[in-house]
């Protein structure tokens, strides 16, 4: 609400309702403006839009907005006394249009029609702009010099001398009580505007009518009783320590933490504007826990890598303290397996997380057979929103047999254990894994292992991704991907520790591993690196369907150097369907630099972006 005073002028003032009028601009909501009619049921009814005057002397750079401000949707006039009714009131909307943007004693004087078929015109004289003169606060004589600095950078934002157009006028009360509640003040709001408007001077004078309220010191959180998740694994999500100032963002972080617990379908936070017997104010929790158990399933169908299905079994909270437990099927035609996992996030602190899988696998690929069992275990924890470490054990028990024992029809297989100690380092600021629209995410992994059986190999295996997104519109998304690998140690370690490209998951357009190193007689051997690049450009046409060109280019090779030599390209489209959780997305591809054998197409459906 803005409260007004006029100072007079020292020659002849203009008519009462030009006054009013003036003064009416400042206390209507800048939607207002726009909506010009509201006292008359034609803006809601039936019929096209239209525009029922012509406007003459409104300043270029104002004339879309002044068309706008007048257009009803209305059918045809249905007398001469219709025409001339909706003329007044486009003249009455243009004048409110034009007190918005500073001009304050605009006059809009329709022209008298005497003919149905003629369009009434809108003769406007703007007369002067008005601008700021002076920018007063009010209600904040007993904040400290920190915060009244902090306001004054916010006032100064609109400055004196500029045009006293109405939408940034309220758009600085709304930065002014933003500011307030960053520095802790959490219930400040604002009482209004007052302006004094010198038709003399043609400007304004404003004070801004604050009440800040007092400045809030964050206190304990206030669980709701009755949930089935303790109460600790709730406290451990508070971002704040006793008697911090409170920030919206400190809120914000709680409310996101809480529901990336995965545990409650409805969340409120509020802070208690009554502070506690410590002088503090609680933080008072509305949670509402969702349903604990739920089932997934996927498919997947490539030309190169063949069809795959899978399902998946989740139990949540349950042991009270947010942990999972999770059961993972996947058949397809390469691989299949089966894994049981368990994940106790938040162990001592927000954010160290414990996991831990066991599980069967069978793989069938040109390259080699393989059957395995593994456990691991890993430990991780976020150093800040976007960096986490993590450190874990695996041991990895394999049969597998390579082309070497199938060429020479031998039905022995390789029998290794496994033991490997994987480091990792990620860096993440997407906040959409499925369809990544802006950020970065960069990881790092170190695997020292050694392998024991009828071979023994120490090695150390190595990878890295970096991968960009840039919204280049609201409907247009750039991505980018690279990534590496490279091995050292001996070669005589399990099959599947190798390096190998192409295919849907590196460079699609190609067939499964066809992109690795081959003996003398073309069979695929692993290779002791790898590289690979892609890059995507991502349309969202509409809310269900998008569409994808993608270009992929990589190989693995026996060093990194290599691997970017002998890189092969591709080319291809894709389609995206969103049914709500995330793309199914449909891919198809060609070679560019296809080899004697290549295929001329590869086609992909899986769901989620390729990175």
């Amino acid at each position: 609400m803005v409260n007004r005073a006029i100072r007079p002028a020292q020659n002849s003032a203009p008519p009462f309702g030009r006054i009013a009028v003036c003064c009416l601009a400042l206390s209507l909501a800048p939607a207002c403006a726009y909506l010009p009619f509201t006292d008359n049921d034609e803006t809601t009814g039936s019929g096209n839009t239209t525009i029922p005057v012509t406007i003459e002397g409104v300043p270029k750079q104002l004339e879309s907005g002044a068309l706008k401000s007048v257009e009803i949707r209305a059918g045809e006039p249905t007398s001469l006394l219709d025409v001339r009714r909706r003329a007044t009131q486009a003249a009455s909307a243009l004048e409110e249009y034009l007190a918005s943007e500073g001009y304050f004693m605009a006059v809009v004087s329709p022209d008298l029609v005497e003919d149905m078929d003629m369009r009434p015109q809108l003769d406007v004289d703007v007369g002067e702009r008005f601008t700021i003169a002076e920018i007063n606060l009010s209600g904040t004589e007993t904040l400290p010099a920190d915060v009244l600095d902090k306001l004054s950078i916010a006032s100064d934002e609109l400055g004196i001398g500029t045009w006293a157009v109405t939408t940034d006028i309220e758009e600085l009360e709304r930065r002014l009580v933003t500011e307030l509640r960053r520095e802790g003040y959490a219930f400040a709001e604002s009482e209004g505007i007052d302006a004094l408007a010198s038709r003399a001077d043609k400007t304004l004078e404003l004070t801004y009518q604050l009440v800040p309220g007092p400045r809030v010191q964050l206190g304990e959180l206030i669980i709701p009783e009755g949930l089935e998740t303790k109460d600790r694994s709730i406290e451990i999500l508070r971002n704040w320590e006793l008697g911090n100032y409170y920030t919206p963002e400190k809120v914000e972080t709680l409310r996101t933490r809480i529901r990336g617990t995965g545990l409650f379908d409805g969340i409120g936070v509020q802070i208690q504007e009554d502070p506690a017997a410590d002088g503090l104010h609680p933080v008072e929790l509305q949670l509402s826990e969702g349903k604990r158990r739920s089932i997934g399933a996927g498919i997947s169908v490539s030309t190169s890598e063949g069809v795959g299905a899978t399902a998946s079994w989740e139990r949540r909270n349950l042991t009270g303290v947010g942990d999972t437990l999770g059961v993972d099927a996947q058949i397809a035609t390469l691989t299949s397996g089966l894994t049981l996992s368990y994940n106790r996030p938040n162990i001592g602190r927000y954010g160290r997380d414990f996991s831990a899988e066991t599980g069967i696998r069978a793989e069938e690929t040109d390259a080699y057979d393989l059957q395995g069992i593994s456990a691991t275990a890993s430990l991780s924890q976020p150093f800040n929103d976007h960096f986490t470490l993590s450190a874990g054990a695996t041991i990895d028990a394999t049969r597998s047999t390579d082309y070497e024992l199938r060429a020479a029809g031998e039905d022995d297989y390789e029998e290794q254990v496994t033991f490997s100690f994987p480091l990792g380092a990620t860096y993440d600021t997407v906040k959409r894994p499925l369809d990544p629209q802006s950020g970065n995410r960069v990881s790092l992994g170190v695997e020292p292992g050694v392998s024991v059986g009828d071979s023994e190999a120490p090695f150390t295996r190595i990878t890295s991704s970096a991968s960009t997104y840039h919204k280049i519109s609201e409907r247009l998304v750039a991505a980018v991907r690279a990534e590496a690998g490279t091995f050292l140690g001996e070669d005589d370690v399990p099959v599947d520790r190798k390096f190998y490209a192409g295919g849907g998951g590196s460079v699609r357009g190609f067939e499964y591993q066809s992109l690795s190193p081959t003996d003398a007689d073309g069979n695929i051997i692993g290779g002791d690196a790898m590289f690979a690049a892609s890059a995507e450009l991502r349309w969202r046409k509409s809310e269900r369907w998008g569409y994808v060109a993608f270009v992929d280019s990589g190989s693995a090779a026996g060093s990194v150097d290599e691997a970017i030599g002998e890189m092969r390209t591709s080319v291809g489209f894709g389609v995206r369907f969103y049914p709500g959780f995330g793309p199914v997305r449909f891919d198809i591809a060609t070679p560019l630099d296809r080899r004697d054998g290549d295929d001329p197409v590869q086609i992909y459906v899986s769901i989620g972006q390729a990175f």
